[in-house]
This record gives structure tokens, sequence and C-alpha cells, in this order.
């Protein structure tokens, strides 16, 4: 097998500068939001720039560019020439937490490839896009005691969270904040088939390079799905091995005092992947492993998310078939909404176990830094999530006083709906509540409610102004993890109706106020 140097590509061989910060600096430092936008500049002058038509994805909360890079030959501006063009589209997001920098660094060397002529073959097929710094606030928070324990950069990186303290990465299902707000809007103007979102984890020393995941959601479209953990993942690990000499695997921790089980994290669409997976399109989640070095992390995030378009590319038939034929399923109806959800049954694999040295860096902290040896242990492998109960969609929900809030909400994720301009009489369920929590601990600035109760069917006069959500449209998966009262995560989780559920200071919780058309 060759070894990562002798699997780098031609055209990045033959390619010269400009050099991003981390090559520069010889992997001791990583690059600055304005540093993005200067690198961005420079291949302006490289011989196929045109390729990249820059744009702005939104502003941070601080009012900072967030840049779009959509690239395509022939260049296309607009989104209805990218549709026009047949093509496969592919959306790769880098660093939402800004202490885990390496596909920041990554998506700039890819960009600067393409600008020198390099990857014809992807572009032949397929538009990108790339958004290279996407908390872009996080990131100025340089210091070099953030994520002390992560091997390099040695100039220290920037923080998990945006300017007002939010973790992006939780935030695509409330949408609290003006980036999660700009990509999920992108999401629904481009319409990507397949989606990557670039971490890093700190997580269990493991032997792996990098671990990926599809999205986790249990209501993903059961093909889609299937497709994704069986044939593509599998078909992106081998060519990073075969072509980079990357050791990857799907993501985990090591649980259990017993007996030792390589188990995933959440399958709740708070995280972006798993929430994307649930517009009937592809998600992949990569982590390059923290304690290998700066130079390696950069160079496996980069071979990874080359070998998934090189995959996306070569599948791209079976894709846009696959993504069709979910849209059309969800617009026919028949679709059911899964909850009560729990980790899959175990299944035995070999999985690579690492070992770690820890150095002490001055004015940083102890810095984990991974041992070259590993050795394969057999164990229980739990990297997926299954739900134990099921209801079939209804025919539509209503909403019959939806705050602007609610209304705002349904609008950037692309849900539809109609306004009644007269009373209507409908068949309908409505959920009654039984028991409502509330989470005691305040988690991103919201105390997550849940609640309990039973369906009980009714005539209902639905007003005039009531907010009517159709179950028959291609975003159906969305919309009921959005408004569903058993949802794990839905607008509810957030505090959306917090108003119409607790209206008064007895704390009387009514019926739910999403209620389930059923019939005329």
């Amino acid at each position: 097998m060759a070894n990562p140097q002798q699997a780098e590509t031609q055209e990045a061989k033959a390619m010269d500068g400009p050099k991003t910060v981390a090559e520069a600096t010889g992997f001791k430092k990583t690059s600055t939001h304005v540093d993005v936008l200067a690198f961005l500049d420079k291949l302006r002058g490289l011989p196929q720039a045109a390729r990249l038509h820059r744009m702005t994805l939104g502003k941070s909360v601080e009012g900072r560019e967030l840049p779009l890079l959509v690239v395509a030959e022939p260049p296309l501006t607009s989104p209805q020439a990218v549709r026009e063009s047949g093509k496969l589209r592919i959306f790769v997001n880098a660093n939402i937490h800004a202490g885990e920098v390496e596909g920041k660094e990554a998506v700039q060397m890819l960009l600067r490839e393409i600008a020198h002529g390099g990857h014809a073959d992807f572009l032949r097929h397929a538009v990108l896009f790339f958004v290279p710094v996407f908390n872009a606030d996080g990131n100025e928070r340089f210091d070099k005691r953030n994520r002390a324990s992560q091997n390099g950069p040695d100039g220290g990186v920037g923080i998990r969270p945006n300017a007002d303290g939010y973790d992006l990465n939780r935030d695509f299902i409330k949408l609290d904040t003006p980036e999660a707000r700009a990509l999920v809007r992108a999401f629904g103007v481009w319409d990507p088939h397949v989606f990557m979102d670039l971490h890093t984890t700190n997580g269990s020393h493991h032997g792996y390079h990098l671990t990926y995941a599809p999205s986790l959601a249990t209501n993903v479209d059961p093909a889609l799905r299937d497709f994704n953990r069986k044939l593509f993942l599998p078909d992106i690990r081998r060519e990073t091995s075969k072509r980079h000499a990357f050791r990857t695997y799907d993501y985990g921790n090591f649980a259990g005092r017993v007996e030792r089980r390589w188990s995933t994290y959440d399958h709740r669409p708070r995280f972006g992947t798993n929430c994307f997976g649930l517009r009937n399109r592809i998600a992949v989640l990569s982590e390059a492993y923290s304690c290998i070095s700066f130079e390696e992390r950069i160079k496996v995030t980069r071979a990874f998310v080359i070998e998934t378009i090189r995959s996306a590319v070569a599948h791209r038939a079976k894709i846009v078939e696959l993504t069709a034929a979910a849209d059309k399923r969800a617009e026919q109806g028949g679709v059911t909404f899964g909850y009560a959800s729990r980790l899959e049954d175990a299944w035995q694999d070999d999985v690579l176990v690492g070992s770690v040295k820890r150095v002490r860096i001055e004015g940083a902290g102890i810095r984990v830094v991974a041992n070259p040896d590993f050795e394969t242990k057999r164990m229980p492998v739990q990297v997926a999530f299954v739900s134990d109960k099921s209801l079939d969609l209804p025919q539509a929900w209503a909403i019959q006083a939806p705050s602007e809030r609610a209304i705002e909400a349904l609008t950037i994720h692309g849900i539809a709906f109609e306004r009644l301009s007269e009373p209507r009489e409908v068949g309908a369920e409505v959920f009654e509540i039984t028991k409502a929590s509330t989470a005691r601990r305040e988690f991103q600035k919201h105390n997550e409610r849940r609640f309990e109760g039973k369906w009980v069917a009714k005539r209902l006069r639905l007003g005039k102004g009531t907010l009517l959500v159709s179950a028959r449209h291609r975003l159906a998966r969305l919309a009921a993890q959005l408004l569903e009262p058993q949802s794990e995560d839905s607008l509810a989780t957030w505090n959306y109706f917090d108003e119409d559920l607790f209206p008064d200071e007895k704390n009387r919780v009514p019926d739910f106020p999403v209620i389930r058309v059923t019939g005329a």
C-alpha cells in the first residue's frame, strides 16, 4: 500500500502557491478569518480562478462575512443555472466548531487545487459548494489553551461556540443563530444532494486517522439510509485507505465497564448532518482524530473530502435517482414517523484501539499525542439508532394560533404551509397531554420540554387564519420532526409553543397546540 505522500494527486503535486497559513508556518498556526478572505482573494490570480464563484452565505453575529464558494466548470452563478446543469450538487461545510480547524485548512487547499486546474474529473459531473469558515466569530477567539489536549497547532485555535455562546451544531432545529439560519436557507436555495460537515474529535483513544457518520436520525428515508450506510460510506472508507493510506471507521467512542463496546453519538436532528438527512438527501460527518498531528489531520480531512466527492460522482446517477424517489414517496404519503428511539442492537466487529502519551506545553496545558502503535480488538459495535414506536403521518398539521417565531422557523426550514381563508371543519387527532416535563438545567439557553399523552379523535372547526402544513410534501419527514408532540427534537422541545402550553401561573397544560388533520 502506498504511503500518503505517494498517494497525493498529480494536480496537488503540480500546484504552487498561494500557501495557506498552516502550510506557510510549518503547520504551527491556523488561519484567522481575515487570513481566509485574503487567501480567497489570492486565488483570483490563478489560471482557472473563474471556476470559483465567491458569494456570501450570510453574516455572523458580529457581522463577519461567511464566504460561500460555488465551484463549477463552466462557471455557474445562480441556483437556476446550477439546477439546469443537471449536475450533482455537493456541499462542504468547515469550521462549525472553531477549535476544530482542519476542515478550514483542507478546504482552502482544495480550492487552490481547483483554481490551478485540478479535479477536472469532479467538475465534469458535479457542482461543489464550500464554506471554509462557518463559525467566523468563534474562529477569532484564538488562545493556546483552547482545546489544549489537541495535538496542535501550537499557535492556538478558536472556540467551540459562536459569539453569542451558542453551539452552532446544536442549532439545526431551533435556529437561534444567524449562522445556522443562513446555512439552512442555503440548503433550500441550492438543494445539494450531498452535505459534508467537517469536525475534529477529541474523544476515545482509537487507532484511526478519521471517523465518520451518516445522518443518525431514525426518520431518514430507508432507501437513502441503506445506500449511505451500506454502499456509499464503505466505498469512501475503502478508497481513502487505498489511495491515501489513511485508516477510517464509523464514528464512536469506547463505552462500557464490564464489556468494552464502540458506540456512536446522538440521533437527534439538532446536529447538522442528522437534520440534513431528513431533507431526503445524503449527509456525511467527518471527524479527524485530535491526537494525531495537525498536519496529518489536515491531510486526512482533505483526502476524505476528495474521496467523498469521488464516490458521489461515481454513484451520481444512483444518488439522483434515490433522492428523487425519496421526495416522491414523501409527496405521495405513506410515510411513518418514528420515536422512542434507542441505539440499534450491537454487532461484533474489529475495532482499532490506540494509546497516547501526554506532553506538557508551556502556557497551554497537557497535550495528548497518539502513539504510532495500535491493536485490533473484537467488540460490540453500535453505530445507528432505531425507533421502537411509530405512527403514520396525517394529511396535514394544523396550528390555530401560530406565533411569528414558529412561522419564521418553518419558513427558513422550507416547510410549505397555507393559511385558511375561511373556517374549515375537519377530522382530527388531538394530543391530550398527561405529563409535561421541563429540563432543570439550561442547555443552549433553553430549558427543553418533553410531553406524554394520548391521541383523541375529534371533529374540529379550524378557524380562519389557521396555519395548515401538508404532510404530502417532500420535506414531510422534517415537518414531522418539527411538529409532532412525541418528537424527540422538535420546535416544542425548544420552547416554541410555551405561550400556548403554559399560559398561566398554575402551569396548567392544555392540549398540544399542533393538531393532526386526518380527513375532511
